[in-house]
């Protein structure tokens, strides 16, 4: 009878242990898929791979990158790759307007800002990026600010309270850090 407790014990922690092994491999097995494109990269090249609202981790490219004061390279311009029909594809290129606005993402999709603006991009299963989400600060000649917002074809006027309430996803979003290989990519 001890020797059945025991065996099935043991049975017990080493399942216990592989699963605990396996956590947090899902993304960086994903990311073999972006190994050929990672090895064509230029010398002034770096990337990052992201997990965001894609099925797949999301591979992001920039040649110019800035230290946004928390060691993480930064970039305002990345180029987007995405696997699609059994291929590793540029889908686009984003930019945002100056370094208090860092590319940034979050499980909803990638963001992009400026002091009077900010987008968010989703990645489709497809393999296309489409502009999910964009809200706006305009003033019109006396100085006068107005609020809008836009998702999917609809454009709707919204409050300032409303305007800082939808900016405040992006300030809460992960600033993306970029490296130039493996040995990097690690910090």
């Amino acid at each position: 009878m001890y020797n059945v407790k025991k065996i099935v014990l043991c049975f017990i922690l080493c399942a216990l242990i592989l699963s605990l092994c396996a956590c947090g491999k899902k993304s960086e097995d994903q990311a073999v898929i972006y190994e050929e494109t990672i090895g064509g990269l230029e010398d002034n090249e770096l990337f990052a791979i992201i997990d965001t609202n894609a099925p797949l981790p999301v591979l992001l490219v920039t040649s110019q990158v800035f230290d946004n004061g928390t060691g993480k390279q930064a970039a305002l311009t990345c180029d987007i790759y995405y696997p699609a029909d059994k291929e590793v594809k540029k889908i686009g290129m984003i930019e945002s307007m100056g370094t208090a606005y860092p590319v940034s993402y979050d499980e909803t999709g990638i963001y992009t800002a400026s002091g009077h603006a900010m987008q968010r991009y989703e990645v489709e299963q497809s393999g296309t990026m489409k502009l999910a989400e964009v809200i706006q600060e305009q003033f019109d000649e006396n100085g006068t600010a107005a609020y809008t917002m836009e998702t999917g074809n609809e454009t709707k006027t919204i409050s300032e309270e409303e305007y800082y309430d939808a900016f405040e996803k992006y300030n809460n979003a992960v600033v993306v850090s970029f490296a130039y290989g493996a040995s990097d990519a690690a910090r």
